[in-house]
């Protein structure tokens, strides 16, 4: 029983990771491919926006908290709710013991690529800090970079941590 009692208050302490404690994002996976971001959890919800099929293999938004049936997202500039039946995620961080690498700052922004030739990434969306964003990505030019297919994110190396 004290054995018990000692593992519970080491688990306690140290926190088990949630879902939202580590980027995570988000898209549609729906026949349509279209998922509604709605402004509480459940069909009667105003729809406030859409997510999209994983495009280009990355995803439309960015989870903010995952729920039983429902999850919080946020996604083009809206913060609501989607089907959880519907949604697929996709993250960097694999938990295998790599440098972490943590949001440095709140509402630290992700970039995506830039598609207009001026090197100008377009805001992604952002995170809260301490995030934990991957243990499995490359740098160059300044930046942290989590990779997909086709498409990047990108980091800001003075916005972020590596423990």
């Amino acid at each position: 029983m004290k054995r018990i009692l000692i593992l519970l208050g080491m688990v306690l302490m140290c926190g088990a990771l949630k879902a939202q404690d580590v980027l995570t994002v988000v898209y549609a996976t729906s026949d349509d491919g279209f998922l509604n971001v709605r402004s509480e959890p459940s069909n009667k919800g105003k729809i406030l926006t859409t997510l999209a099929f994983r495009f280009h293999d990355l995803g439309d938004g960015i989870l903010i908290e995952k729920g039983e049936q429902w999850s919080k997202v946020q996604a083009h500039g809206k913060t609501g709710w989607v089907y959880n039946k519907y949604l697929g995620t996709q993250t960097w961080y694999t938990g295998k013991g790599r440098h972490r690498l943590i949001a440095g700052r709140d509402n630290m922004p992700l970039y995506g690529e830039d598609y207009s030739g001026e090197n100008q990434r377009p805001v992604f969306g952002t995170v809260p800090k301490g995030t934990i964003l991957a243990d499995d990505y490359t740098e160059e030019d300044g930046y942290y970079i989590l990779w997909t297919i086709h498409d990047n994110l990108f980091i800001r190396k003075k916005d972020a941590i590596v423990k």
